[in-house]
């Protein structure tokens, strides 16, 4: 009875069971959107079918949600806010600064993103240069160089583990993978980490110097020798120097070096020095890289990040075939260092840097956490589209709901953060459909204008 007004409780049998029912409604607001589906009798219009999904409810509704989010990320520019004095760096007083400074877009997505098609689709995105920086798992980085070798194949969700297993094929979902594109991919990689390897170690090399960049450099003391503090034309910092002419200086602090530097070029008008250079610190982003130059192939996702400087970063990239060829060749050639500090500054950095950022996630696990996190660094991102199976009941990260990141500061407190709760290898393509490639499609048309009237 507590639904029944007041004024009813009174009211026996019927008249009690219909004053329950039908309790009076209040008045919609005028603006309030209406639920209306596609109708099919106008004809089969994909674009007008993809428009009505926003007053579709439940997930389409999201979807349409979704589409708005990315459309602000693609076309937010500094210019469409005024000059900030306490946010803004002088540099960004400039209007034409401000006019090409974009949003910048996290794209994560797990390795079943490139398990399925939906690897021409990131690939699509990465070659035409519309996300600013990725964050995927291992799985992803192998199966991509793979693909370049040897097809995944259709299978079924059915197919009995332990005949597979007999035939050397593995399944992800509903796909075949055979044994032989690992052994492609390990043949492939274990060169290139001999290659790593070698550019880690240090190389011991002679140069001659010219007075005025001698009395430039700046030393400081290290347990190797007197070491160079800042880059100075082609010697980075961190260059040891280990002798001066035919002396040996390793046994020099930086005061005695200098010293002995400033009696050199009394006299002479060049030194010459023997330097012990650092090595290549590899990072799991610049390992990728890497690969995506090795590999100079145009299906591959790796090739367009590589080719377009989008950053890859993958902090779980020994968690699959590629830590397995890392640990086989290990016992071959011992001692390459995979530095995941300098990755984790280089992400936060870009976040923190950022004059807006954009979050795009297909899945959830370290990929999300490790976007959202970097986020934080800033307070929150401006713009979060969500997309995965996951619920929230377990307490995960992966079904957690954008209002819990916005709690953390990972998702600004006034952003419009969207969840879409389905399968990325059907919403994805969908989505891209509807937001990047149109900007895609929106730049040739205006290329192609651009040139129609240059000819003119």
């Amino acid at each position: 009875d507590a639904s029944v007004p007041k004024d009813t409780t009174k009211l026996k049998g019927c008249e009690k069971a219909t004053a329950a029912v039908l309790v009076k409604s209040e008045e919609m607001p005028k603006d309030a959107p209406w639920c209306r589906g596609f109708d099919f009798n106008k004809g089969i219009d994909y674009e007008m079918m993809f428009k009505s999904f926003l007053h579709h409810g439940f997930q389409a509704t999201h979807f349409g949600l979704a589409v708005d989010q990315i459309q602000q990320m693609l076309k937010w520019r500094l210019s469409d806010e005024k000059f900030n004095p306490e946010t803004d760096s002088d540099d960004l007083k400039d209007p034409q600064v401000r006019a090409r400074t974009k949003c910048k877009i996290f794209f994560g997505f797990t390795s079943n993103m490139v398990s399925c098609g939906n690897r021409e689709v990131i690939r699509y995105l990465l070659e035409h240069n519309l996300v600013s920086a990725c964050v995927t798992t291992g799985g992803a980085i192998e199966e991509d160089i793979m693909k370049c070798f040897h097809h995944h194949y259709m299978g079924d969700f059915k197919l009995r583990g332990k005949d597979l297993r007999a035939k050397g094929l593995n399944r992800i979902g509903n796909l075949i993978v055979p044994n032989k594109n690992y052994c492609a991919f390990e043949d492939w990689l274990k060169p290139l980490l001999s290659d790593l390897l070698k550019e880690q170690q240090r190389v011991v090399k002679q140069k001659i110097l010219i007075k005025r960049t001698v009395s430039k450099l700046n030393f400081e003391t290290t347990s190797a020798g007197p070491t160079i503090v800042d880059d100075i034309e082609d010697i980075p910092s961190g260059t040891v120097i280990l002798g001066v002419g035919d002396k040996i200086v390793a046994h020099l602090d930086s005061k005695g070096l200098q010293d002995l530097l400033a009696q050199e070029i009394k006299t002479k008008q060049d030194v010459k020095i023997t330097i012990s250079l650092p090595g290549e610190v590899w990072t799991p982003s610049r390992i990728i890289h890497r690969m995506g130059k090795k590999i100079n192939n145009k299906d591959s996702c790796l090739y367009w990040a590589y080719k377009n400087n989008i950053p890859i970063f993958c902090p779980a990239i020994t968690d699959g075939a590629v830590g397995d060829v890392v640990f086989f060749n290990s016992y071959r050639e011992d001692g390459l260092i995979i530095d995941t500090a300098a990755d984790i500054k280089r992400i936060n950095e870009m976040a923190m840097n950022a004059s807006k950022t954009g979050m795009l996630i297909l899945g959830g696990g370290v990929v999300k956490h490790h976007i959202c996190n970097a986020n934080l660094m800033r307070n929150g991102a401006d713009f979060s589209v969500f997309i995965n199976t996951g619920q929230e009941f377990d307490g995960s990260d992966s079904g957690a709901r954008p209002d819990e990141a916005i709690s953390w500061g990972k998702i600004k407190i006034e952003a419009k953060p969207v969840k879409v709760y389905g399968d990325a290898s059907l919403i994805f393509p969908l989505l891209v459909s509807q937001t990047f490639a149109k900007e895609v499609e929106a730049q040739k048309a205006k290329e192609a204008q651009n040139k129609t009237e240059l000819k003119d």
